[in-house]
Formats: C-alpha cells, structure tokens, sequence
C-alpha cells in the first residue's frame, strides 16, 4: 500500500515521545504529543494543522513554545486536542507571556483547543492572536463518539488509558482510499477537473453505480462505468501512537481495540521486564508487555519509544525485548536477557527467508546506530529475501567488513581477511546472471583473480544519512553507486541494507568479532 501518511518519531526512542505524521501530497502533518521539537525543520512544523496530546505531562508538551512561537505571526490556524483539562492548562501558558504588541491589526492567528474525556470532545476553547490569547469558549463539534477529529479523507479516533491520570492514546485511520488512474482517464477522454472530487465522495459514500455525475464535455456518467477502471480503491492507513500507560487488563483491552490491524504502531517500550516493579510503579508498560499487546492486536509494523535512561549503557536491549515478545516462535527466558543470543526473528529469517516487504518493515523498526559505535571489525552473512546476491558472497568467501574509522573503511573483507576494491567487482553481472556468477568454474576463477582485486587503500567512508525517516549510520562506497544503511538490533548485531540503483534493497547481518587481546 502506497504511503500518503508517513508516521515517524520525532526523537530517538531515548528522547521525548511524539510522531510526526506527513501527509505526502496534502502540505500538512499532525503530531501525535509536543515533546522536544527541535529535530523538526521549521518548515515541517509550520505544516501541523494539529496536535494530539496524550497527557501533560512535561516531556509530552515540552515543545508547545517552540510551536507556538513558529506560528505566531501567520494565518494558518492551529488545533491542539489533549485530555481533561487542558482548556485551562493551555490558557494558563498563554497567560505566562506579555501580549501587549498584539491588537486588532496583528496577524489573525487562532489556536483552537479541545478536550477529550474519553467518549467525546466535551470542552472547546478558542485563543486568538488579535485578542491577545484572551479565551473563547467555542461550540462542541459534532463527531461521532470515540472520534476527536473527523474528516472526509481521514479520522482520528482517541481512547483513554490509565497512567495514573487518564493518558490518551490515538489511531489516524485514512478513509477509503480513492485515486485516478490517469492513463484510464486519458484513453476515455475524459478531463482532469472538480468532478473527479466528486466522484471520489459519491465512492467513498458506497454510492450505488447507477449514481449519476455531470462529467464537462460528457454530460452524465454512471458511477459503475468508473469504478475500477478510472477509479481505484484501496484500504486507508492505519497509524496508532500509544504512551504512558499501565500493564493492566482494561489497559490491554483498550489498546488491542484501537491497535487492530494496525499499519503501524508506535508504543511505550521504557523498562524491560525484568523491571517490571519500577514499570508498575510509575504506571508504564515494559517492552515485553508492548510487544505481547501489539501481536495481540496484529500490528503489521511497530517501533517502540519513550526508553528509559536506564539503559544507555546496553544498547538494544529494549529493541531485542520487543522483538522477541513479537515473534510467537521465541523462547520466553530470552525476553529478558542480555543480548548475547541471537534472536528469534533473526534465526527465523536466516532459516526460512523474509519478504521483501516485511524486511523493510523490520529494518524500519529498529533503532539507529552512530558511526562511532561501529568501528571495528564485523563478520558478515546475507539475510535471504530472493534478491540475486542471496548466498553469492558467501559463495565466494566474503568475510565481512572492517571499520577503522570514518574514513578508513574496507566494505569487502573476503577470506583469508583479504580487503576487495568495489569498484573492481562485476556487481552488475551479478545481479544480471547470479547463477553464472555462483556457479563452481565462478567461484574457481574468483579465487585465482582475488590478488588482482585486492585493495590498497581504504574503499569506502562512514557518515550520518537519513533514510526511510531515520538518520542513521551509513557507509558509503567511493567509486560504486551503493550505499549501505545500518540499525542496531543489539550490542553484537547490525542490521545492513544495501542500496543500489535500479535493483532491490540486499539484506545482511553483521556480528561483531571479538575484539583481540593484546599481549
């Protein structure tokens, strides 16, 4: 399904919790809580239409004034949705500024706030900018219960959970997705205009097929002889942001409602189990607790948030939690181990292959890793998804590769630990006749030019790239159009991808070596 609302965190998971969802062809986003927005570009805020808030909490409305001043002297106006008394919690940071620069001739910015109980939006304020943030009381709107705001192409429904003060978590839920087929659209002369507009609401509203539309140059066309042909329909998104909630039953309950068949979720991971009393204590959930929660609710992608600073010095391990509360085929002891074991989805994908699609879902889900943190020397195995590379490096003796530094990389280290130059390599022969290229009289041939292939200097450097929305480390070759992208999916394993041109991502696990003992 294509992407037009692209979810992601707004911080690391160690950070202030909060995902930006950016409507692709629509110039505007919402954000699920207003922690630290600093990782924002203003120009990605000044797209928020509005912000769901899941409590006030500090660390989920940090952000507020950095919004807000961003807004300030423009038109667009600005809706903030959180729960229970949050009408006055918002007054009383306006009422923290001295407004006396503002009047009637100021920019008419408006901030709207609603609350939401629970059930419905029960209380609605509005603040503008020429009134000074002088209070407004505003109508309820009418939208079905369950829902805190309600759109033509999308909706977001709204629950409220337990933290010890009620805690709101969200769902975006696109409607029925209606597009164009333009080449359709040409063969039967038909025009680009509003009545394609039209014709996307009378199929969203199930209209029946003698349904008549004025089409210009046409007069009246039967719904039915578009449908399927210049119209096409696919099943919305769903995206389900969930934070600060305790492991209890109705808790549960709740969440598994609103997550089912989730596209995406993005959950509380902030203690491991084996912590649970801390957990409990403070009304969080653990890593294995989401994890059980999200397969309950059969979530096709989740990404876990809001760790706690606990763990900073075991990298992954809240990562490898989830993982293995996700996967129905992992051993329960090893939930809340170190991460020494390799998990379960990684010797599931290793033994059986994974789609391409849920490769990206997984490699999605896991967290980033610095350049820093993968200096050093990595044995290396492809993952295999049917690309044509799967099990020929491996055929031909590739090792793994060798980080001295950022820019003193070997990314083809192949048996006796002998350093390849890239550019050398017959990639795209390769990936054009792979089983010539895996055949014996290869592989023969392979090993007797490998002195020639050898390189002399370092191939390749290491840096921070963004990719598929998150900034993680890369290495990128000098002289070949790849570039491999990295995650963490704990302290002895990273997850690569490499991206080529023209051809499909190539997946391989890297394991670090043991690091040798001097003397």
């Amino acid at each position: 399904m294509t992407q037009l609302v692209q979810p992601r965190l707004v911080n690391p998971p160690d950070g202030d919790p909060g995902v930006y969802l950016d409507f692709r062809f629509g110039r505007r986003a919402i954000l699920f809580d207003l922690g630290e927005l600093s990782p924002l570009s203003p120009r990605e805020v000044l797209r928020v239409s509005h912000v769901f808030v899941s409590h006030a909490h500090m660390d989920h409305v940090a952000g507020f004034d950095h919004l807000l001043r961003l807004r300030l002297h423009r038109p667009r106006p600005l809706c903030l949705i959180g729960p229970e008394g949050f009408v006055d919690q918002v007054e009383h940071r306006l009422g923290a500024f001295t407004w006396n620069l503002l009047d009637e001739t100021s920019i008419d910015f408006r901030l709207s706030v609603g609350e939401f109980d629970g059930r419905r939006i029960t209380r609605s304020a509005e603040f503008r900018a020429r009134e000074a943030f002088r209070r407004r009381d505003l109508p309820l709107p009418e939208i079905p219960e369950g829902m805190a705001l309600a759109e033509d192409d999308f909706a977001v429904e709204c629950v409220a959970l337990d933290h010890g003060i009620p805690s709101l978590a969200f769902a975006l839920q696109e409607r029925l997705r209606v597009n164009v087929w333009k080449a359709s659209l040409e063969e039967n002369g038909l025009p680009v205009g509003p009545w394609l507009d039209a014709a996307k609401r009378a199929v969203r509203a199930d209209a029946p097929d003698d349904h008549r539309l004025e089409v210009p140059g046409h007069g009246l066309v039967l719904l039915g002889d578009l449908r399927g042909k210049v119209l096409k329909t696919e099943r919305g998104q769903r995206v389900v942001y969930v934070t600060d909630a305790a492991d209890t039953d109705a808790n549960r309950d709740r969440i598994v409602r609103l997550a089912s068949g989730a596209d995406h979720l993005f959950i509380e991971t902030p203690f491991l189990d084996a912590d649970r009393h801390l957990a409990a204590g403070t009304a969080h959930l653990t890593a294995r607790a989401a994890g059980e929660i999200a397969r309950a609710a059969g979530a096709r992608r989740v990404t876990g948030s809001h760790h706690s600073a606990r763990y900073g010095d075991r990298p992954g391990a809240l990562e490898a939690e989830l993982a293995e509360a996700l996967d129905r085929e992992a051993p329960r002891a090893l939930a809340g181990s170190r991460t020494s074991a390799e998990p379960a989805w990684v010797r599931r994908w290793r033994r059986n292959g994974l789609s391409r699609e849920a490769t990206l879902a997984r490699f999605e889900a896991l967290p980033p890793v610095s350049p820093d943190e993968i200096l050093g020397d990595w044995n290396g195995v492809g993952l295999p998804t049917g690309h044509p590379l799967d099990g020929l490096l491996e055929g031909l003796g590739w090792q793994g590769k060798r980080f001295r530094s950022a820019d003193d990389v070997d990314p083809l280290v192949f048996a006796p630990g002998v350093a390849l130059d890239p550019r050398l390599m017959p990639v795209g022969l390769a990936l054009r006749w792979p089983q010539l290229a895996g055949s014996i009289g290869a592989r023969v041939a392979f090993r007797l030019v490998l002195p020639v292939f050898r390189s002399r200097r370092p191939t390749a450097r290491l840096a921070t790239v963004g990719f598929r929305g998150t900034a993680s480390a890369a290495m990128i070759y000098d002289r070949q159009p790849i570039i491999d992208h990295f995650r963490r999916i704990d302290d002895r394993r990273i997850l690569g991808l490499m991206e080529m041109r023209r051809a499909d991502p190539y997946f391989f696990l890297l394991v670090r070596e043991p690091r040798r003992q001097s003397g």
